[in-house]
């Protein structure tokens, strides 16, 4: 009998540092910000252990969509599993509020706000998300990315405007925010600016009408400007994938043109594969500053 107990009592021990985490996706995470009770889910790998910090994938869903599926769509929570990271899928109700530039702002009439317009920072509550999950798991500080579709993508973007200091990379796919595009319509040079370079990595399928090829090239100058990265790309052919690389200066930009992909099926596993092998493991932002990792230093 001793000697059971015993036996428990020490897979108990051994295992405590992985109990408490939840391993289950479908299970929702609370957090109150402002009037707003606010959810999320997040995936931990089971080789988790507390003692060893990890990155965080932060994955955005598209308009009237939800953590759970982009969780689906994107196969963040297996790349996290296999590649031992921690990603969180929050929920952004029906639509992000992108307009959140210089603080908590309204969400305009037809953005998601129902019959009256709203005011709810969706910035604040992503940063304080990202608090939380530092505050409950081991979170390697250097090592925060950001990803996101459609208006997801859109929020990414904002995220980067205003609080770019704490992110390491960001990948937007399928989004025309920082453009003229009517739908938006802000100069992104209006609003304040990003405190400092990051590496970005634009998506879009080529048989996307939203955004148009011409957005996009307006965004990959806007990021490649602020990045101080070469204007002369090296262009990458893999199969349906066609990537241009802006290295040098002080960040990379990346843009990757999907053949015979629309809106709608531009963000699969493969993108995310992508996204986290050819980008994110490549960069930390150590002491406000961005380094580059080279392939024998990534894991």
């Amino acid at each position: 009998m001793l000697a059971a107990a015993f036996i428990i009592l020490l897979v108990l021990t051994v295992a405590a540092p992985y109990l408490r985490y939840n391993r289950n996706p479908n299970v929702k995470n609370h957090l109150f910000f402002g009037e707003w009770d606010r959810t999320y889910y997040v995936h931990v790998p089971l080789a988790y252990n507390a003692s060893h910090p990890v990155p965080l994938v932060i994955m955005l869903h598209g308009a009237r969509g939800s953590g759970l599926e982009a969780e689906m769509q994107t196969g963040w929570s297996d790349l996290a599993e296999s590649n031992d990271f921690i990603v969180a899928y929050p929920d952004g109700g029906t639509w992000w509020n992108v307009f959140d530039l210089g603080g908590p702002s309204t969400l305009p009439l037809g953005f998601g706000a129902g019959p009256e317009p709203i005011s709810r920072d969706d910035a604040g509550f992503l940063l304080a998300m990202i608090d939380e999950l530092k505050s409950d798991y081991a979170i390697d500080s250097s090592r925060v990315y950001m990803t996101g579709y459609s208006i997801g993508a859109s929020m990414t973007i904002t995220c980067a405007f205003k609080f770019a200091d704490m992110l390491a990379a960001i990948a937007p796919v399928s989004s025309a925010w920082m453009t003229n595009d009517s739908m938006y319509n802000i100069d992104p040079h209006s609003v304040p600016q990003p405190k400092g370079p990051i590496p970005v990595y634009l998506w879009r399928g080529d048989q996307e009408s939203w955004p148009s090829l011409e957005e996009d090239q307006f965004q990959m100058q806007y990021w490649i400007a602020l990045n101080h990265a070469s204007n002369t790309p090296t262009t990458v052919v893999s199969g349906i994938y066609r990537t241009e690389i802006y290295a040098g200066g002080d960040a990379e930009v990346r843009h990757t043109e999907i053949a015979g992909r629309g809106h709608a099926t531009s963000y699969d596993h493969t993108t995310a594969q992508m996204i986290w092998f050819d980008f994110f493991v490549r960069f930390s932002r150590e002491d406000g500053q961005i380094k580059e990792h080279p392939p024998s230093a990534q894991g």
